[in-house]
């Protein structure tokens, strides 16, 4: 019980210090270094997702089913599969870079970052799996907590030192702080000395089941990434440190739901359907579709007002100008939040087709209203295609739920 505790306890501090590392770096950056820092986290986000290919989703439920002398087998052949996708795609990103995707200067801290972001990523999922949570909610910790603070007690000690790249130096340091330490935990596991062999069946089986999964995480994703890209090219990266600001701090409502709702939720609905007690089920899922819009409700007016008071503190004209946007994220936030309720149900139904379909065709309605973003030159149409789409995509989540649970008998 301490154990869950202190895991509790440590993913919560996490998410606190992430909250409250980008609204220091409000205080202590350049408006156009606040916008570059939410480009490149973005284009990590994003970059993590292509080159892991969702593999994961595989690799996790055979190292649940099989038996624990098989991790190192599927560690192995996993680390093989994520070899071979990085010869593929590092190439490509590199193309995109000199392509001015990203702005110049910035290249080898996105490479940089996506390779140890990634790595530090698989760890966690890993030790998770193997039912190590307090270590991996330790070296989560040192990977996305413990680096914000020794970089906002530099910047506050050495006000000269208040720029970026003093932040992306500690951000790398401490991804490899974090594999490091993952790594050291995980070979520990290691009883014996013994011959692994390449298991290409088991790869191309890997590959072939998360290809879906990719598809629609990318989709999804895509609504977090591709909206960063759109204002910057739009407006720059002065009016995108304003829209990092206010996006990091409604992405924070999403966290919470996940942590303090979700993550406890899905579990027992997943139960319930499995073992086809359709009521029960349906019971719980009004009880959670209750529980998720009163608490976003409160969140959200929270943020509401935390913003207005963090815009007055910070006193700078970027983030003044840019409120209507931030009450327009809030929206934007809150319908999609709304989405998670008949989307947790279709995950637990194993309705991935339905998840999929969903949340291409409202990926495509975005980018449709991205490019005339772009073509009218008006940020606000970037807002007004992501609170459509999101809308959309509650419609069709919704339609296939109420389908499936109108059939199936009570």
């Amino acid at each position: 019980m301490l154990k869950y505790y202190t895991s509790v306890v440590l993913r919560g501090f996490t998410l606190l210090t992430k909250f409250i590392f980008i609204i220091l770096l409000a205080r202590f950056l350049q408006t156009s270094d606040l916008g570059l820092y939410g480009l490149i986290s973005a284009a990590v986000g994003y970059g993590i997702f292509i080159v892991g290919f969702e593999f994961y989703t595989y690799s996790t439920r055979e190292i649940i089913n099989s038996h624990k002398g098989n991790l190192f087998f599927i560690l192995k052949n996993q680390v093989l599969f994520y070899s071979i996708s990085y010869t593929l795609c590092i190439p490509v990103f590199i193309i995109l870079v000199y392509l001015n995707i990203l702005p110049r200067g910035s290249e080898c801290w996105f490479i940089a970052l996506l390779f140890f972001e990634h790595l530090s990523q698989e760890i966690n999922r890993v030790l998770i799996t193997i039912e190590s949570q307090t270590v991996a909610s330790f070296i989560l910790f040192v990977r996305q907590g413990l680096w914000c603070w020794l970089a906002i007690a530099t910047m506050v000690i050495y006000p000269d030192l208040r720029k970026i790249t003093v932040v992306f130096i500690y951000w790398l340091i401490g991804t490899v702080s974090a594999c490091v330490l993952g790594v050291v935990y995980i070979l520990s596991k290691k009883s014996k000395n013994y011959t692994i062999k390449w298991d290409w069946a088991w790869l191309k089986k890997g590959m072939r089941l998360s290809a879906p999964m990719l598809i629609a995480a990318l989709a999804l994703r895509g609504f977090f990434t591709f909206d960063r890209f759109a204002i910057e090219k739009i407006a720059g990266l002065e009016i995108l440190g304003g829209y990092t600001l206010f996006v990091s701090m409604t992405s924070a409502i999403q966290s919470f739901l996940d942590t303090i709702l979700i993550s406890f939720s899905f579990p027992k609905l997943a139960r319930l359907y499995s073992e086809k007690k359709y009521f029960e089920f349906k019971s719980e899922l009004k009880k959670f579709a209750l529980k998720l819009i009163l608490l976003l409700s409160i969140l959200s007016v929270c943020c509401f007002f935390t913003g207005y008071i963090l815009v007055k503190w910070l006193n700078n004209l970027d983030y003044i100008k840019l409120f209507p946007i931030f009450i327009l994220l809030i929206l934007a936030n809150f319908v999609y939040c709304i989405s998670l309720i008949p989307h947790i149900a279709l995950y637990a139904m194993r309705e991935d087709h339905s998840i999929l379909k969903s949340q291409c065709v409202s990926f495509l309605s975005f980018i449709f209203f991205l490019i005339m973003s772009a073509y009218l030159s008006e940020i606000y149409f970037v807002l007004t295609g992501m609170i459509v789409s999101f809308i959309l995509l509650l419609l069709l989540k919704i339609m296939p739920l109420y389908n499936i649970l109108k059939k199936v008998k009570s």
